[in-house]
């Protein structure tokens, strides 16, 4: 299915793209270490900096992640399964736990994020006061693309089962 393989693509180019965040993440972590253990100058900005771009990384990772079947499992449960069990458990586990939940979660990331634009939040971790609101859309962009890439495995799923693959 065409639209399928546009999700697992959008999956995989948002994985490439949060892997890379680690270059500026390594940098400012090398900077901040530097700054403050060698010339004893921590600088207002390294902290939050650092914080903000791995959890960037780590969010927006997640469909990718999903993607690559990378996930943690259950497997004292799973491996007891017949195929086909297997392919049932997964159905509801994309339907109920992930895709359900990150429906919800994604709708309330999008008032927590709006509410940090509109308000002019800024972060007080440390004394830069960085705007919120960068931040904040981070989640509901990362929990809508894990939502997508659930959506389009549970279709892979029911596909499976009604097909009678295992």
């Amino acid at each position: 299915m065409k639209v399928l393989k546009y999700i697992d693509r959008i999956s995989e180019w948002t994985g490439i793209a949060s892997a890379w965040l680690i270059i500026p993440l390594m940098l400012a972590v090398v900077h901040e270490v530097v700054m403050r253990h060698f010339f004893n100058a921590p600088t207002g900005w390294g902290y939050d900096t650092c914080w903000m771009l791995y959890g960037a990384q780590f969010m927006i990772g997640g469909a990718y992640t999903l993607l690559h079947k990378a996930h943690v499992r259950i497997d004292i449960v799973y491996n007891i399964l017949s195929p086909r069990g297997k392919l049932i458990f997964d159905a509801i586990i994309y339907a109920v736990v992930i895709l359900f939940v990150m429906i919800l979660l994604t709708m309330a990331g999008i008032k927590f994020a709006a509410d940090a634009w509109s308000t002019g939040e800024k972060l007080s971790t440390t004394n830069w006061f960085f705007p919120s609101g960068p931040s904040k859309t981070i989640i509901p962009v990362a929990l809508f693309l894990l939502s997508l890439q659930s959506l389009a495995e549970l279709i892979r799923t029911i596909s499976s089962i009604t097909k009678g693959k295992e």
